[in-house]
């Protein structure tokens, strides 16, 4: 048997809006709330189609007041002025169900960005101190999609065998082995440079490039022209659409309809009472009962509203679980990287679900129940 969890980290601002202003008129204010909801709404979900919703666009032309627990305005270095939102996050959530929308969770991956930008005849590494305003819009951009992302450091030891060339050339086994001294789950290869452009039909301005990867294996890829914020923010966008994709928690009820949780570790009443809190905040989770507790081993039933392998995309973003996985003892051990280890997941899950639907008779018209049962260690507060 093996234990594993994805790497990831908590991103705070989820249900905060920032949008920079040019006064603090009523006028203004007005507008920037509705913007920033919209900023939040996509955060959430992970999906900048739900604007296209038409309960969410009359809520948030008509009622965007109603989900904003606070605001102010704050004056950054540059003198610029910003409007930020708090929103209050269980009616957020509860707008977004009513819709059908998807909501991915507060943890998410972490990933690092090489970027290439060629300057002329020079090629350099996008690096904070380098690059101080295009890095504030990397940044900016990833925030707008709720992702957490790291520029590479200067001085940094393993940075001393990487070269703008490396990431220029998609060295990927170079790039790969310098990602490894940072704690992040997949990195960025992008390339930037201006492109001239003499005929009608084809865009001048900053061509990106990028590749996301894990290790030496592309997850998705993507290029655009633009303006060099527009680019960035383009990227954000892929990449999010991404892992959005892979992890967001869908309202529609799909698959089983209860899971049986067993898990291990459990040592005290502290473990016992802090597992089961995490299992019920949960998404798709609706209740949770626990059914039996011996030798450390909590046994937990889910009751769902919504899809059961959702339960399984959440809980591979905690660190307090791992999950036990089954092995065949003719495979050789590996090590997975996250969407490997859900695509096993997700086939293993099926497969349950298939077996289950096998044995049911095609002329019993009765639903049957499906059930689904998963092993987990506990790694959290003991």
């Amino acid at each position: 048997m093996s234990c594993f969890h994805a790497q990831a980290v908590e991103v705070e601002n989820l249900y905060t809006g920032k949008i920079l202003v040019t006064d603090k008129r009523q006028k203004t204010r007005v507008k920037a709330h509705r913007w920033a909801i919209e900023q939040v709404l996509a955060k959430v979900t992970g999906n900048r189609e739900i604007l296209k919703d038409k309960t969410i666009q009359r809520e948030v032309r008509l009622r965007t007041a109603n989900y904003i627990k606070s605001f102010t305005f704050v004056t950054d270095e540059q003198d610029r002025i910003f409007l930020v939102d708090q929103f209050d996050q269980k009616k957020i959530d509860r707008l977004l169900r009513n819709a059908g929308a998807s909501i991915w969770g507060k943890r998410r991956p972490r990933t690092l960005i090489w970027l290439a930008i060629e300057e002329g005849l020079q090629r350099n590494l996008v690096r904070q101190i380098q690059y101080p305003q295009l890095s504030e819009m990397i940044q900016q951009s990833a925030d707008d999609r709720g992702l957490p992302v790291l520029l590479p450091d200067v001085g940094d030891g393993g940075n001393q065998d990487i070269f703008p060339s490396d990431v220029w050339a998609r060295f990927d086994r170079i790039v790969a082995k310098a990602t490894e001294q940072y704690d992040v789950e997949n990195y960025l290869m992008a390339r930037m440079h201006y492109q001239p452009s003499t005929e009608p039909a084809y865009k001048s301005g900053w061509r990106l490039e990028f590749q996301l990867m894990a290790g030496t294996r592309e997850l998705t890829e993507g290029q655009f022209v633009g303006e060099q914020f527009e680019v960035i923010r383009d990227m954000s966008n892929a990449v999010g659409d991404y892992y959005a994709a892979q992890y967001a928690i869908k309202s529609e009820k799909l698959g089983s309809d209860e899971i049986y949780l067993s898990i291990t570790g459990i040592s005290s009443l502290v473990s016992l009472v802090e597992a089961e809190k995490y299992l019920s905040s949960l998404p798709p989770v609706s209740a949770v009962e626990m059914y039996k507790l011996s030798q450390q081993v909590a046994q937990f039933k889910l009751f769902l509203s919504g899809e059961g392998l959702d339960v399984i995309k959440a809980l591979a973003l905690l660190p307090e679980f791992e999950q036990v996985m089954e092995e065949d003892i003719r495979d050789k051990p590996q090590t997975l990287s996250v969407e490997q280890q859900l695509e096993k997941l997700t086939r293993d899950y099926y497969n349950q679900i298939e077996a289950q639907r096998s044995t049911t008779p095609a002329e019993n018209s009765e639903r049957r129940d499906v059930v689904v049962k998963l092993k987990y260690h506990w790694l959290g507060k003991s």
